[in-house]
């Protein structure tokens, strides 16, 4: 959380670390004072003899959270050998501490965390120089501050504590002379890319920034920073390196994020990624019609102001109700034709797009008039098929006349013609129509694509022509009387198919019945033989020996009953035949 707290305000710290001093849990004070001192504050060094000054906050009676601070030195009498933060009050910073031996400079920049920093004396950093020359070295603050934690950052600092340091020189000693130092870039410079903001050129509307690089093997450290000026020094120092950050931007604008390595040989060539930045919409949009929202044009043109100052207007985006978006290139006239509308009441609304994607919008209502329809002053009301059909009549000049022919199953038949510029047209309709009535109506497209209404139907009727109606009654009564010779012909057909039938069912049942009555007559005849054969046997039993009353009764019933069944078969058998 602290870290994204830093990268918030790193790009005001320089100037002020007020947003730190805001969030964090003040204690307030009426008054306090606090200083800046280099201990200590006078020496006296012999030539190539180093030594060491502490920078110190002093005198402070109520809690500090920030403090900066710039220190010039002569660079003829002395060099920074080392700069240590070790034992320091600060646990964040927010610029890191850095010297040049060149300019004679050494630079600090941090932030004392929550509930911030009381006491007599509180080390800021340590700093090592070489004596060079003989000679008085005054290393001053040329500015500095220290701030209260306060909830307002207020600027306690009232006095910046200067040094006094004599360099001297001893018989035996020889004045030190530095060498100069060829100094070895790394050989690898940063490669940045972006996923957030992948084109350079290009303006985004997020501030949700990420960024990475590749790492080379002999890099020993990452230095990054973004900001508004492209030749920013990084300053944000990550050890061990990283290859990538992300982080939410606190700005809109062009803005640079620069990464800058480190090797065996010091710092290397700094990369500036170039990134911009749009999350307003357009600051103004105005739109009009210049020949008024009421209009016989059915694509009427709208005048487009729009401002952004940011990124600039990329694009004008139309919809008319609600259906369909048009996309408009932005024009220097700022005249831009709307897409074709039916006539009726209509609502446009137009988007201002910024080249980030932000997006401002005005509703305007329009309507679109119809223009009055042709008039048809002669038409062919009868004709035959493959007549040629006329219209004629008058409208608009130099307009295109749609001329509709529908028939009574609803199929359309168009034919179009242009009229002069007295306005009058004549169509000549050379399309063969069927046998059939048709309405017949009309209407007029000017110059403009503005369409009129159909006029009122008219009926025109198609006829077969004369001979081929004669043609088709002849066709049709012959075919009548064919079907009737057919269907005759098909019934006598079935009659006689019936009879032939029936005749044959009737001699097979003849055939039948006398088979049966062959086959009863020669079984009754079989049955007689052997009824006389037991009767024979009866009446030779007898003659031996008298027969039983049994026997009597028997012989005597089956006499009879074979007398009966002979009567009966012989009545079915006439009855059949």
């Amino acid at each position: 959380m602290l870290f994204n707290l830093f990268l918030g305000i790193q790009k005001t710290i320089r100037n002020s670390i007020l947003v730190l001093s805001v969030v964090c849990f003040a204690i307030p004070s009426a008054y306090a004072i606090a200083d800046l001192a280099l201990l200590p504050a006078s020496g006296t060094f012999e030539a190539g003899q180093t030594f060491t000054v502490s920078v110190n906050v002093t005198n402070n009676n109520q809690p500090i959270n920030a403090v900066s601070g710039a220190i010039t030195f002569p660079t003829n009498l002395l060099s920074v050998r080392s700069v240590s933060k070790d034992g320091s009050i600060i646990k964040l910073w927010a610029e890191e501490p850095s010297f040049s031996n060149t300019n004679g400079t050494i630079k600090f920049e941090g932030v004392v965390l929550n509930p911030g920093f009381s006491g007599s004396k509180g080390k800021v950093l340590t700093v090592v120089f070489l004596a060079k020359s003989s000679g008085d070295a005054s290393v001053i603050f040329s500015s500095g501050s220290v701030l209260a934690n306060d909830g307002e950052a207020t600027n306690v600092l009232q006095n910046m504590g200067n040094a006094l340091y004599t360099v001297s020189f001893s018989e035996n000693t020889v004045e030190p002379v530095e060498q100069a130092q060829v100094v070895q870039l790394p050989s690898t410079s940063p490669e940045v890319v972006s996923s957030s903001y992948p084109d350079s050129n290009a303006w985004y509307k997020s501030r949700d920034a990420s960024f990475s690089w590749k790492l080379p093997k002999n890099v020993l450290a990452v230095r990054t920073l973004y900001g508004l000026r492209e030749d920013s020094i990084p300053t944000r120092v990550y050890d061990p390196p990283i290859d990538n950050r992300s982080f939410k931007v606190d700005g809109d604008g062009v803005q640079y994020m620069h990464v800058q390595f480190k090797d065996q040989n010091g710092w290397g060539k700094i990369t500036s990624y170039k990134f911009q930045i749009d999350t307003k919409s357009p600051e103004s949009l105005r739109v009009t019609f210049p020949d008024g929202p009421i209009t016989v044009n059915p694509k009427p043109s709208i005048s487009v102001d729009a401002v952004d100052a940011l990124s600039g207007i990329g694009s004008i985006l139309t919809v008319i109700d609600s259906q369909g978006t048009t996309t408009h290139e932005v024009a220097d006239t700022n005249l831009y034709q709307l897409p074709e509308s039916g006539p009726g009441k209509h609502t446009v609304t137009v988007y201002a797009v910024d080249r980030a994607g932000n997006t401002s919008h005005v509703s305007l209502e329009y309507t679109v008039v119809e223009i009055t329809p042709p008039t048809i002053t002669e038409y062919t009301k009868n004709g035959e098929v493959g007549d040629v059909l006329k219209v004629s009549g008058v409208t608009y000049p130099t307009s295109v006349v749609e001329i509709v022919y529908t028939s009574q199953d609803g199929t359309l038949h168009t034919e179009t013609t242009t009229s002069n510029q007295e306005g009058k047209f004549t169509a000549l309709w050379s399309k063969r129509l069927s046998a059939d009535v048709y309405e017949l109506k009309a209407r007029v497209i000017d110059s403009r694509g503005a369409t009129s209404s159909y006029t009122q139907p008219k009926i025109v009727v198609i006829k077969h022509q004369s001979y081929i109606e004669i043609g088709m009654f002849v066709v049709n009564w012959l075919s009548l009387i064919l079907i009737i010779i057919i269907a005759i012909t098909c019934v006598v057909a079935t009659l006689w198919y019936s009879f032939v039938q029936f005749n044959r069912f009737r001699r097979n049942v003849h055939r039948r019945l006398a088979e049966a009555e062959n086959t009863l007559k020669t079984n009754v005849a079989a049955l007689r033989r052997d009824t006389e054969e037991f009767h024979s046997i009866l009446v030779k039993a007898e003659k031996k020996r008298p027969l039983t009353k049994e026997e009597q009764s028997i012989l005597k019933k089956f006499r009879k009953r074979l007398e009966i069944t002979e009567q009966e078969i012989e009545k079915k058998l006439e009855q059949i035949g």
